[in-house]
């Protein structure tokens, strides 16, 4: 996994719970307190693991709080901001969406070893697409977050139900 994941758990951590906590994280994940992880890192899947029950630990909230919070905070606050361009270009969380894996491609095709997680999408009706997330990290728990995070960022309301490796959402 690319080291941008962790810079964007180190920045909501420092943010909302402070720098000392991120310092404790780090701590209890056995890793250094002044580990800086580099954006196009690969990082070890069980070290982002570990990373996230030691985030749940540290700040008292469950590992599925944890999620709810990056996948928000990645979605209208990091994302936005370090990946602006392919926001851009989307006028609705639908658009974004679709266009989701599209993303995926461009920004790691110059990126021998990254591994993003892929999408194939489905319709049921007209207000509700099914996401089917593959990929061998089994961090499907995030796209809740993540995906009510870009409905925030567009202004609409989603709702997001996830059974198994389908996630699904409810446009409004």
């Amino acid at each position: 996994m690319k080291g941008t994941i962790l810079n964007c758990l180190e920045e909501l951590v420092t943010r909302k719970f402070g720098a000392a906590q991120w310092r404790s994280t780090l701590r209890m994940a056995g890793q250094p307190d002044s580990r800086i992880y580099g954006t196009f890192e690969d990082v070890p899947e069980n070290e982002v693991h570990v990373l996230l029950n030691a985030v749940s630990a540290t700040v008292n909230l469950t590992l599925q709080e944890v999620m709810e919070l990056f996948g928000d905070y990645w979605s209208t606050v990091y994302a936005p901001r370090v990946y602006a361009a392919y926001f851009v270009g989307s006028r609705n969380a639908r658009e974004f969406l679709l266009n989701l894996d599209n993303v995926h491609t461009a920004l790691t095709r110059s990126q021998k070893s990254a591994r993003p997680p892929r999408f194939r999408y489905e319709w049921h009706g007209n207000n509700h697409l099914i996401m089917h997330y593959e990929s061998s990290r089994g961090l499907v728990a995030l796209m809740g977050g993540l995906v009510r995070g870009v409905g925030k960022h567009f202004g609409e309301s989603l709702t997001v139900t996830i059974l198994g490796n389908a996630v699904h959402v409810q446009f409004p």
